[in-house]
């Protein structure tokens, strides 16, 4: 272990460990009031069916979240990132504006930060974080998803063109998602088309019947039969040395008339034309385009079904699971935990022409997002009442970018160059998280491996360095000029600020300064700080 990390581990272990302890305790400033909630007959019945659920439970909730909880929270969850010391200040700074949540809310959702952060999470959903092959350009689909939310396209449009979408995969980025999974007889097309649009996991029902549902082996195949007739094409062109170089891939439909076929489990063959989970079908005509046809299906408004998949899936994005968890995986055997909430919202949405920043804003400003994730004796077993805030792990993709902005990075680099240290991270975090059968995880989770990657890493390193030029180094300078009394309590107040999005309570801030002023080598002992704030829990966790 060499001096500097010795230091860093020292402080940890001992005058630091107070500051970790009472970060993890996730103390923060003042409680704040509850936010008056905005005047819709939505958000109404959505606190008041929440609150008969507790009521039936017998269960109390927590209290509300303080302002810088619930700061902290909202920026994670809507732009995937915290908040920088400017924008946590100045929200921190309206404690009087009875809505100033609200308000919140919709600044978070003007901020180009929304379409980005929620266009990788869609891009992570429907195609994971591995490189995929040539043929599939996440990087077009990520751009595609991002128009969309910045334009607040509705829903059904989105789900519609990725299931319809053709040609260039480089122009259209919609194309990726069918060509990401369009091989071997699109099977795993049709089992992802049903889950993220549907909510249901019909690829239980590729080899025999459902044994809880009745989802039969001929439904699975039945959707499958939509995708017969896809192909792709791939586009070659010249480089400058004159070099034929892969280009781009084509995705067309062509006219066909084929049926699925599979194997029963009575070892009989079986064959399924195009036929909806409802049991509608389609002609079999070789003018019919099938996958408009399985649009029109899956979209059209009485289908419940696809208008409360999404809502489920928003909600357990936000509130760290759904009415129905897992979020994709509806039927008979697992029922929703507010099925009259559900089908209500479901309902809402749609009537509302599937606006998903309207959603958004029904689910941040209910009573429910807005409780502490501190939880009382009383409701501490509570796992699907939400009578606290889930504990949710960040994402790889919000603890990089987080990084970037507690740290300010981001001014020492460039956008460039912050994107290829995205892409590495990201390869780290594959490489080092996979599990045994060679699938990415999700989230960091404290495993000793993640935990290793953040003290260890070279992001790490970089982040908390106090060269010439770095956040710590300009905050130093800034304090010395500007500080009016102790510079001691200007920087730990700062370093608080810039990595947990609070002031530091009595208690660490007096054992900071001390630490402080008991070293000679004050950058030295910045770094030590800053590290130990950004390897706590209060860090590394969304709450």
């Amino acid at each position: 272990m060499n001096p500097h990390r010795l230091r860093r581990w020292s402080w940890a272990v001992s005058g630091g460990l107070a500051l970790i302890a009472a970060s993890t305790s996730l103390a923060a400033g003042p409680k704040s009031g509850t936010n008056p909630a905005p005047a819709a007959v939505r958000l109404d019945y959505i606190d008041t069916m929440i609150r008969e659920s507790w009521e039936s439970a017998s269960i109390k909730p927590s209290r509300p979240a303080t302002d810088e909880e619930f700061l902290r929270r909202a920026y994670l969850d809507v732009l995937g990132r915290i908040p920088n010391i400017k924008e946590a200040t100045s929200f921190l700074a309206s404690g009087k504006d009875p809505g100033r949540r609200a308000k919140l809310v919709d600044y978070l959702l003007a901020s180009p930060d929304y379409p980005k952060h929620f266009a990788t999470l869609w891009k992570v959903t429907l195609l994971g974080r591995k490189r995929p092959d040539r043929d599939v350009d996440p990087d077009a689909l990520t751009a595609w998803f991002r128009r969309g939310f910045a334009e607040n396209r509705p829903w059904n449009e989105f789900a519609r063109d990725l299931i319809v979408a053709e040609g260039s995969n480089k122009e259209n980025g919609a194309v990726n998602f069918t060509l990401a999974h369009m091989d071997e007889g699109a099977v795993n097309l049709t089992s992802i088309t049903t889950r993220v649009l549907l909510g249901q996991q019909i690829q239980c029902t590729q080899c025999h019947d459902h044994p809880s549902n009745d989802w039969k082996q001929a439904d699975f195949w039945g959707i499958n039969a939509f995708y017969k007739g896809l192909k792709k094409q791939d586009v070659m062109a010249a480089d400058a040395a004159g070099t034929e170089k892969y280009d781009h891939t084509l995705l067309s439909d062509v006219p066909t008339d084929k049926f699925a076929s599979f194997e029963r489990r009575d070892a009989r063959l079986g064959i399924a034309f195009p036929t909806f989970l409802d049991g509608r079908k389609i002609s079999q005509d070789k003018d019919v385009n099938r996958r408009k046809a399985l649009a029109d299906f899956i979209t059209e408004p009485k289908n419940e079904a696809f208008s409360k998949a999404f809502v489920n899936r928003m909600w357990g994005h936000f509130m760290g699971r759904g009415f129905v968890q897992p979020v994709d995986d509806f039927g008979d055997h697992n029922p929703p935990s507010h099925p009259e909430l559900l089908d209500r919202l479901g309902q809402e949405f749609r009537d509302g022409g599937y606006d998903i920043k309207n959603l958004i804003r029904w689910i941040m400003n209910s009573e429910a997002y807005q409780l502490t994730s501190q939880a009382t004796k009383d409701n501490e077993k509570d796992e699907t009442l939400f009578s606290h805030m889930a504990l949710k792990p960040m994402s790889p993709e919000q603890l990089f970018d987080s990084l970037i902005v507690a740290t300010a990075a981001h001014k020492a680099g460039g956008g460039e160059d912050n994107t290829k240290r995205r892409d590495a991270w990201m390869g780290q975090f594959i490489f080092a998280f996979a599990n045994d059968e060679g699938e990415e995880g999700s989230s960091f989770q404290g495993t000793i491996p993640q935990a290793l990657m953040m003290m260890n890493g070279e992001l790490m390193e970089k982040a908390v360095g106090g060269k010439n030029g770095s956040f710590l180094r300009d905050l130093l300078d800034r304090a010395q000029l500007q500080a009016k009394g102790s510079v001691e309590g200007y920087v730990v107040n700062a370093l608080y600020m810039a990595a947990l999005s609070r002031s530091p309570t009595r208690r660490e801030l007096d054992t900071a300064r001390a630490y402080l002023s008991n070293n000679y080598d004050t950058i030295n002992v910045m770094e030590d700080m800053f590290w130990a704030l950004l390897n706590s829990n209060e860090f590394v966790l969304n709450r």
